[in-house]
């Protein structure tokens, strides 16, 4: 892995604004907070992306936000807090291609490294069925579907990835 971002350096509780202290939490010294009795990690990062055809044109979308402005990429994102993988795919589906999705498959998993992220777990979904009519929405400058010789490259290692897992056998 390669580009790793530093872990996020816990300096106050975000829950009490306490000082924290370095302790041994059993496996390694951890970020401590003696008033709220809790240690912080430092955890990668969840994300998901879609698979979504047209025939057998792949829907991509170009990135209207940094990281890799203006590039194309897997509609997808990363997953809030109290949501479901599944539930983030689609909320990130709908935000940056306007369409709803429905049954969603696992296509696989990918863990990279961003500088800007730190780890980042990536779980890719083909959507089954899916309904509206295309459109750049919040994140993204144009949509595309594109048939397989016909597909810019990817900004992403992850997608890349999977894009070449799921042509190489993913069963639709």
């Amino acid at each position: 892995m390669h580009d790793a971002k530093p872990p996020f350096q816990w300096k106050y509780c975000p829950q009490c604004g306490n000082l924290l202290k370095m302790c041994f939490d059993g496996e390694n010294q951890r970020p401590f907070c003696e008033t709220c009795v809790r240690f912080y990690y430092f955890n990668p990062v969840p994300a998901t992306c879609c698979f979504v055809l047209k025939g057998d044109e792949l829907l991509l979308v170009q990135r209207a936000i940094e990281p890799c402005r203006g590039q194309w990429t897997l509609p997808g994102g990363f997953m809030e807090l109290g949501e479901t993988a599944e539930e983030g795919a689609l909320r990130e589906l709908y935000e940056e291609t306007n369409i709803v999705g429905r049954r969603l498959r696992l296509v696989g998993t990918n863990t990279q490294n961003s500088k800007y992220s730190g780890t980042v777990i990536i779980l890719a979904y083909y959507v089954e069925e899916w309904d509206g009519i295309p459109r750049p929405h919040s994140d993204a400058l144009q949509l595309g579907f594109f048939a397989p010789n016909e597909r810019p490259p990817l900004a992403f290692q992850a997608h890349r990835e999977l894009l070449a897992a799921f042509d190489s056998g993913f069963k639709r």
